[in-house]
């Protein structure tokens, strides 16, 4: 598209052209299905009688005319048009006119939408990958491209992005008719990783009462995928580039080698590169390794997935067609996610405990809770428990549900007692009213 505004958020992947795309992520009739619209040169506004998507937006809370969106110099921008209850950036009261940026956060009244610059519609449907966003298609594209080859891959990403289910995905499009076999690098000492992934002969070692034949060897004809293989010692590793390079199999204790017919896939949720430069991972080793490197996007990198992702993981912690409120929606978008999809499936996980059947999935203190736990993850972060908000309607249930119990209270959401009576306080609670007998 030649006339096409530059955007923010970095270059586009593989040289594809990017449109400023906004994304309907949730609504006031609920988490339903995302839609995308392309923005227009010219702009549009946002508003309760604006129909920028399939239909008009049905949010009460929401100006008849509440935003405008615009493309000025090559920058999306985005305005608040005076509406009475403002226009939200990222968790934040827009002030004045603001430049987006990608995975940006907007929401007017009780609907929000993401700023996702994309590539065109590809028509890409992946149920394993789970999100519409450019970094996944990019990721598809990279699995299209290997899958049916021989050559081992690297997938890289950070801790709970889904490398194991990259992994799976090369291999099921492989056509390789063997088994998928996995192991965790990080799980064994030298001695074990190596009778693990070699096998050993009868008598090798103490403890060795019959012949082992080892990962490579379950593995023949299909995919070995080494997880985390940057724990792989450095001595270790050395025997494992003559695996590669040979594919031969020698077993602890044995005196001839075996031939062996897999295909390695390696993942690792640091850099090797770095570990290379480090002095801590062998460079011929990653050099025969990353035949082809995916590296798989943050949650952070591609919000607009998280509606689509949450309803996929409702469904595994007993939250099936489960609907959230606004502040909820709004506090998944802009939350940080150091723990990735993983950690959005524990935080879906509690919200659906502590909502009641009848009730949609609220920004209530456990969820908070959670929330505040999984951004603590993120190393060196200094957070304090008090970090934790909880707002007179929380308060009010917590209360409810402890019988006015202020300690069993605060214990429960992880604050001190005095500091949970300060908040009953400054809101004109008090416990005792809830007391029962």
């Amino acid at each position: 598209m030649a006339d096409a505004p530059s955007t923010h958020g970095g270059a586009p992947p593989d040289g594809i052209a990017i449109e400023p795309t906004l994304v309907l992520t949730f609504s006031g009739r609920g988490n339903g299905g995302t839609q995308r619209r392309r923005i227009p040169r010219e702009g549009f506004l946002l508003g309760r009688e604006e129909v920028v998507f399939d239909d008009a937006f049905e949010d009460a809370r929401m100006a008849v005319r509440h935003a405008e969106v615009r493309i000025e110099a090559g920058r999306v921008l985005l305005r608040d048009l005076g509406s009475p209850i403002g226009t939200r950036l990222n968790g934040q009261v827009l002030v004045g006119e603001r430049a987006l940026e990608a995975g940006d956060v907007v929401r007017l009244g009780d609907t929000l939408l993401v700023y996702a610059p994309s590539p065109p519609s590809t028509g890409i449907a992946e149920p394993e990958l789970v999100g519409a966003s450019a970094a996944m298609i990019a990721v598809r594209r990279s699995v299209d491209a290997v899958a049916a080859r021989k050559h081992m891959v690297v997938v890289t990403g950070e801790t709970g992005t889904g490398k194991e289910v990259v992994a799976r995905l090369v291999h099921q499009r492989s056509g390789r008719a063997g088994p998928f076999v996995a192991v965790n690098c990080g799980t064994f000492t030298e001695g074990l990783l190596a009778s693990d992934l070699f096998g050993h002969v009868r008598g090798a070692f103490t403890g060795a009462v019959s012949e082992q034949q080892g990962l490579f060897r379950a593995a023949r004809g299909g995919t070995l995928l080494l997880d985390e293989v940057a724990e792989i010692p450095l001595a270790l590793q050395a025997n494992l580039l003559r695996v590669l390079e040979m594919s031969e199999v020698r077993p602890v204790g044995g005196a001839r080698d075996i031939a062996t017919d897999v295909r390695v896939i390696a993942t690792s949720n640091r850099e090797l590169v770095d570990l290379v430069q480090a002095g801590r991972f062998r460079a011929d080793l990653y050099s025969r390794l990353a035949q082809w490197t995916i590296r798989l996007p943050s949650l952070r990198e591609r919000r607009e997935d998280i509606p689509a992702l949450t309803s996929h993981l409702l469904a595994r912690c007993d939250g099936l067609g489960r609907k959230l409120t606004p502040d909820l929606a709004e506090a998944l978008l802009v939350h940080d996610w150091p723990l990735n999809v993983r950690g959005l499936l524990t935080v879906l996980s509690v919200a659906v405990v502590s909502a009641p059947e009848e009730e949609p999935l609220s920004l209530g203190p456990e969820v908070r809770l959670a929330l505040w736990t999984t951004r603590s993850m993120v190393v060196g972060a200094k957070l304090e428990p008090e970090a934790l908000v909880l707002d007179k309607a929380d308060l009010t249930r917590l209360m409810e549900r402890f019988q006015g119990k202020v300690a069993a209270a605060a214990r429960h959401v992880g604050i001190t007692r005095p500091k949970l009576y300060r908040l009953l306080w400054a809101q004109g609670i008090k416990p005792a009213g809830f007391r029962v007998g």
